[in-house]
């Protein structure tokens, strides 16, 4: 699902609004989940094979009766902030999460919470690789845990990306009027 005006603050703190045509995906949630539950694969649901042209056609009735009957109303209880931002805190969102979710909770008013997110990847930027355990000592080891960045995120780019939101908060508490832009870096 893409909720526009979230998106487009979204983009607009991040510095990457009017580059891409596409916005991004806001809630992100496989279909056959929903179906049959969060443990099956999409493969073991419907499966679509160029040699059966009428095994295609009922796969795409199905999918469509399936999108209809229960992807609709997922879909329509789910236009809330308040859907977006419990959604996203439970990870059905895209992999950077973090403009939406901040953007979505300023939106609300609820500026303590975005500052709270903030600070939960902030305090990851930079965290220092867990340390190899004594029994792993003298082994050969690839890769214990991981010091890759969170989301995704350069310090920098996290950092302009915060900086931008925290001055946007400041001036409108409340949440941002329709059509704001952060000032010019």
């Amino acid at each position: 699902m893409v909720h526009e005006r979230v998106n487009d603050l979204a983009r607009a703190l991040s510095g990457t609004a009017g580059k891409s045509p596409y916005p991004q995906d806001t809630i992100r949630y496989p279909l056959v989940s929903l179906l049959d539950g969060p443990e099956v694969a999409e493969r073991d649901r419907w499966l679509i094979a160029a040699e059966s042209a009428d095994g295609n056609t009922r796969v795409f009735r199905e999918i469509a009766e399936a999108a209809c009957d229960v992807g609709l109303p997922w879909m329509q209880k789910r236009t809330s902030l308040e859907a977006i931002v419990y959604e996203l805190r439970d990870g059905n969102g895209p992999w950077r999460r973090t403009p939406y979710l901040t953007a979505a909770l300023w939106m609300e008013g609820q500026v303590e919470a975005a500052e709270a997110w903030l600070a939960q990847i902030a305090s990851q930027l930079g965290a220092t690789p867990a340390q190899i355990p004594a029994s792993l000592r003298g082994l050969s080891v690839t890769r214990v845990g991981s010091a890759a960045p969170p989301e995704g995120w350069t310090r920098h780019a996290f950092e302009v990306f915060a900086k931008r939101l925290r001055m946007g908060m400041a001036q409108h508490p409340d949440g941002p009027p329709e059509g704001w832009c952060p000032q010019a870096d």
